[in-house]
């Protein structure tokens, strides 16, 4: 059997968990995907960071879940991680010790640079090559940021902005004003360069790019790699922030992100106002994808082999018998010479 491994991901909204199956040394594919949304954050901000109980036992009862699920698939290896609200939390230890006491579980918590690192991982091996890029996720508690350029990750930032953190800190308390003084204060760490793509990781960035797929006609039904037009995403960004509740469901946006699409989408607004974007580009892989490569391809410096493309190597290794690849690979080789010759001028 394929060596399956599990990675799950405890962020500030929620708890995600997927388990892959590797096919051969680089290729793998998902078995099966879940998602809980807990907020182990909430009230955490109000409260000098603490981690609240019932917020603790909703986390603890999520993972009780999902470490079932990943027996029934008999995954050799779980690669647990933590983020911003564990990493904040002057208590985390409490909940740390007892999900490891309780479930065997030990979870790592990872620093912002850290966090920013995987998620970039994810982006330069299953993403297009972009020049000049800035990766940004968006979570409940922290913004990870960092500079991509082709396969080249050239720094890594994560500051404290998240869409629980704001909501808490400011949008309950209809406090605009504040949180745009708060946000730009922290987008100060950034450097300034010339960004000229923005690739979006996280949910904030998925949910705004998912309206506009949905209402353009696009052909495929894929948030991966979709790149969304920009003056489109800035338009409805402004739309999302000055919106009521109903004004958002009108828009598109699914109810489990009501409450946190406003933060979300200022944070995204003031990153615009301080880049000139020529470029937005979607990705459906994020921290649990670079979990879960940065193991994968812990000898080869967190990248594929140059050419290398880890899905058609994924439909070679489940569809295409080995003992007859040559002459199969030969034959398909041939077939697309007769097809294309002409037009290739070859």
């Amino acid at each position: 059997m394929a060596k399956r491994v599990a990675v799950i991901d405890i962020g500030s909204n929620s708890v995600r968990m997927v388990v892959y199956e590797k096919t051969s040394r680089f290729a793998f594919h998902i078995l099966h995907e879940a998602k809980s949304r807990v907020r182990i954050s909430e009230n955490a901000y109000q409260n000098d960071g603490n981690l609240q109980e019932i917020p603790m036992q909703r986390a603890f009862d999520a993972l009780k879940d999902f470490l079932s699920i990943i027996s029934s698939f008999k995954a050799r290896k779980i690669l647990c991680v933590a983020t911003s609200a564990l990493r904040d939390a002057p208590n985390q230890k409490d909940f740390i010790n007892r999900v490891r006491n309780h479930l065997g579980l030990n979870i790592k918590v990872i620093d912002g640079q850290r966090e920013a690192y995987i998620g970039a991982v994810a982006c330069i091996n299953l993403l297009p090559q972009q020049r000049n890029a800035l990766s940004i996720d968006i979570g409940g508690g922290s913004t990870e940021f960092s500079l991509i350029d082709k396969q080249i990750i050239t720094s890594n930032i994560s500051v404290n902005l998240g869409t629980v953190r704001l909501k808490e800190l400011f949008f309950d308390k209809d406090d605009i004003e504040g949180a745009k003084i708060y946000v730009d204060s922290q987008l100060k760490q950034l450097d300034e360069a010339n960004i000229s793509t923005i690739i979006g990781i996280g949910g904030t960035f998925r949910a705004i790019s998912n309206v506009i797929l949905n209402k353009s006609g696009y052909p495929i039904d894929k948030l991966h790699s979709y790149e969304p037009n920009y003056d489109e995403f800035q338009s409805l960004l402004k739309k999302i922030v000055k919106s009521d509740e109903d004004e958002l469901k009108n828009l598109g946006i699914k109810n489990s992100r009501l409450d946190v699409i406003k933060p979300g989408a200022f944070i995204l607004l003031r990153v615009f106002e301080k880049f000139k974007i020529e470029k937005l580009l979607t990705s459906g892989a994020g921290v649990r994808e670079g979990v879960f490569l940065t193991d994968l391809l812990r000898n080869s410096n967190d990248r594929f082999p140059p050419n290398y493309n880890t899905s058609l190597r994924y439909i070679l290794d489940s569809h295409i018998d080995n003992h007859a690849y040559a002459n199969q690979l030969c034959k398909v080789s041939k077939m697309l010479f007769d097809l294309m010759h002409e037009e290739l001028k070859i």
